[in-house]
């Protein structure tokens, strides 16, 4: 009967020292879970306070294609947080186009909300600019960097080149 009892003090030693490691797994892993829902918290949030519009007349975009095929778009801050200018994106029918230009409209020098940027893009097919070619443009912006995430809001209109 002796023995039993070394036996069952070995058997509940051995059995807490895996308990703990086990815990130990666990607390890491809803550390990291928790981590994470942290991270969709903010990113949601910030997605949230970023959007932006197309602004000015989309039925009469700036065209010049002869020799350049370029268009130009007006974009408006319309959310509460700071755009990076040179995070954007442009798509002319689907196709990315390369950004040759950027301003602020009224001397703006940062795209807070409601600053209006001019943009130029150059389309990679020929545009026509005579009043009649409509197009598919998309815009995709995206904020700083803010608590190690993105903010990012995209708009699409078609727009009649002119």
């Amino acid at each position: 009967m002796a023995d039993g009892g070394a036996t069952n003090m070995i058997l509940l030693i051995t059995a807490l020292l895996i308990c703990g490691a086990a815990s130990a797994i666990l607390l890491q892993s809803w550390t990291e879970t928790a981590s994470s829902v942290g991270v969709n918290q903010k990113q949601l949030a910030l997605d949230s306070k970023t959007k932006v519009t197309f602004s000015g007349d989309i039925g009469n975009i700036v065209c010049d294609a002869n020799p350049t095929n370029q268009i130009t778009i007006y974009l408006q801050n319309s959310g509460s947080s700071i755009l990076d200018e040179s995070s954007v994106g442009g798509f002319i029918d689907g196709t990315a186009s390369n950004i040759v230009s950027t301003s602020f409209l009224n001397g703006a020098t940062a795209w807070s909300s409601g600053v209006v940027a001019v943009f130029t893009l150059q389309s990679g097919e020929n545009l026509l600019c005579d009043g009649t070619e409509e197009k598919r443009v998309t815009a995709v912006v995206s904020t700083f960097a803010s608590g190690g995430v993105f903010g990012s809001d995209s708009v699409t209109e078609v727009v009649k080149l002119g």
